[in-house]
């Protein structure tokens, strides 16, 4: 049976609806070069922007590791759906209500299906806890807890946070009415099951905070006892759809005012987030639990220029703080920290002190990372006492020796030359050596590449020219003709052939140029949006810079090295069936020296 198809009319328009630069700036920052924009890739770890995206043209593409494609491509490798899930998010995005929905479920793959389900329900139970939080009496329990944490009904609700009923099946029978699966439910974490098989719910009785990944979907929950049960806190494990080394609480919230001020503030806690933004300062975010990662220091690194650390002001939070510290500094970030008084959350200093006071301490307390690690290492020494000062500099010492970035190392070192007037080179010498060391053996992990790395000056010349050729088909009719009458479909390159398929069937013999704009274009897009591998290779094409000469004897010229390409594949070929195939020396003689003159020809052409 052929699966449904989704009307080329939605697709284009949703497209036309979807700003190409808005949608990628959510992830990317990006900046005005020329006709385009610039910025880090997304797909791959990189240092300097190879990342391109075209306004005009709709497109983007990586020059590092060969991403591109469209707003639909973008979104199906970002956020791992499916083509219609893509349509259907990008539609609610624009606000655009497509009647009878997009193309059924028989469209994905069983580990599409299963994610899709997994979303679908952590929608449906938030939805079901806030409402149980603001509408029912089972909820007044959790409602009174959070307005007496100071927290108002507005931030409540642009959270979503909710209350899970103090029931065992509260949430199982919701699901199980709904069609959910129950064992996918378990998979989603969103319920529980016993070793006797009795499903029952997991965050029952709690406060609950849903984590959302950067768009905004709910993939996660962290649910607060308000009581004495144990644990005190019960959250999302790792899932399908739930990393806590890739998500911040309150990421999509903050992420406006994030772009707005290139600054982010980095709590500890799920109430500090909320705190801190109803205080005014909405660029807030927390690692879920002190697990802050090196994902996450890359992912702030493309948004913000400023990462302000705040975490509790007991010993535990001040040594998360400089392990934060580590992470951040392996990027080009401004880090400070806003120390708070000891035994103090941001949470108890807003409740005690009001959010003016709270605005005035932001202002005036924040340190740079050399003065906090002053101020910490500080603690309990008499500075009065020569062997308290020697031990506090080489406390100092040992620190700024796990700075992984020998800029910042060699600042350090000059302030607290400066501070103690002691000689730059001498406090140098003194540096712990095996931590220097290992700083340089091991560099700060990064998240692996989604795609292997590939670079010009490794492609090979066949590939180039085929490149190059389906460039100069994307200018016009004739040319596409051109090529068709002369090498047909004998390219190497697989998806270059289904490329130029795609172009020979949409150009008629008597197409103008006219017409070529107008229908080959969306034409050649909607060929590629379900296939990932082609928009890619098309975004490349598109984008590149037009040949200065578009002749027929540049053409040839293409043409020509892709044919022989082919001939001196078929060369090996057959010296390789000759030596394992000819029965005598004579044979083989004859053979091969008709092979030097066929590849002396080729070179002679």
């Amino acid at each position: 049976m052929e699966l449904p198809r989704i009307p080329d009319e939605v697709i284009a328009e949703v497209k036309q609806a979807t700003d190409i630069v808005d949608l990628i700036s959510e992830r990317v920052e990006l900046k005005k070069q020329g006709h385009r924009l610039v910025g880090l890739c997304p797909f791959h770890s990189e240092n300097s922007p190879s990342f391109s995206v075209s306004p005009e043209k709709g497109m983007y593409h990586c020059f590092g590791c060969g991403a591109g494609g469209n707003v639909f491509t973008f979104v199906m490798e970002t956020e791992g759906l499916s083509f219609p899930e893509t349509i259907e998010r990008l539609a609610t995005r624009a606000n655009i209500a497509i009647e009878g929905g997009v193309a059924g479920d028989e469209q994905l793959t069983q580990d599409q299906l299963v994610r899709k389900q997994m979303r679908d329900a952590h929608r449906v139970v938030a939805e079901l806890y806030y409402e149980v939080l603001m509408k029912t009496e089972a909820g007044e329990v959790g409602l009174t807890y959070l307005r007496d944490r100071g927290l108002t009904e507005t931030t409540i609700t642009q959270y979503k946070i909710g209350y899970a009923p103090d029931q065992r099946r509260f949430t199982v029978d919701s699901l199980e009415r709904r069609g959910f699966d129950l064992e996918v439910m378990v998979e989603a974490g969103l319920i529980s099951k016993s070793r006797a098989g009795e499903y029952f719910d997991r965050f029952e009785g709690r406060v609950v905070f849903p984590i959302a990944d950067r768009d905004g979907t709910i993939v996660g929950f962290s649910g607060r006892a308000i009581d004495d049960r144990k644990p005190k806190y019960v959250n999302t494990s790792d899932t399908p759809l739930f990393n806590k080394s890739e998500l911040l609480f309150g990421f999509p919230q903050a992420r406006a005012a994030m772009r707005k001020q290139k600054r982010v503030f980095l709590v500890e806690g799920n109430v500090d987030v909320l705190q801190v933004a109803q205080a005014g300062t909405s660029e807030v975010v927390a690692s879920l639990g002190t697990a802050f990662s090196p994902g996450h220091a890359r992912a702030l690194s493309r948004m913000v220029d400023e990462v302000v650390i705040c975490y509790d002001g007991d010993d535990a939070g001040q040594a998360a703080t400089l392990k934060v510290v580590r992470l951040l500094e392996a990027y080009p970030l401004d880090v400070q920290v806003l120390p708070l008084p000891e035994k103090t959350d941001p949470d108890d200093y807003i409740r005690t002190n009001g959010a003016e006071q709270w605005q005035r301490f932001v202002d005036a307390e924040r340190l740079s990372v050399l003065d906090f690690m002053n101020r910490t290492l500080r603690r309990g020494k008499n500075m009065n006492r020569e062997g308290e000062r020697i031990r506090f500099i080489e406390s100092m010492l040992e620190e700024i020796s796990k700075t992984d970035n020998s800029i910042r190392r060699d600042l350090y070192i000059k302030k607290l030359a400066d501070e103690f007037e002691l000689p730059a080179a001498t406090l140098a010498s003194r540096m712990p050596r095996t931590a220097k060391e290992t700083s340089r053996r091991e560099p700060m992990p990064e998240p692996e590449p989604v795609r292997k790395r590939a670079t010009k000056s490794n492609e090979s010349r066949w590939m180039k020219a085929e490149k190059l050729l389906l460039r100069a088909m994307l200018s016009g009719p004739e040319r596409v003709r051109y090529v068709r009458d002369r090498l047909g479909l004998s390219y190497q390159d697989e998806v270059h052939r289904m490329l130029a398929t795609a172009l020979y069937e949409v150009v008629s013999e008597d197409m103008t140029l006219e017409e070529f704009e107008q229908v080959v274009p969306p034409f050649m897009e909607r060929h590629c949006n379900e296939r990932p591998e082609y928009a890619n290779r098309y975004a490349e094409v598109r984008l590149m810079a037009a040949p200065d000469e578009l002749g027929e004897e540049v053409l040839d010229e293409y043409i020509k090295v892709i044919n022989s390409y082919e001939e001196q594949r078929q060369i090996e070929r057959a010296k390789r069936e000759i030596a394992h195939d000819a029965e005598s020396i004579v044979d083989q003689a004859s053979k091969l020296q008709e092979l030097i003159n066929r590849s002396r020809r080729l070179r002679e052409r």
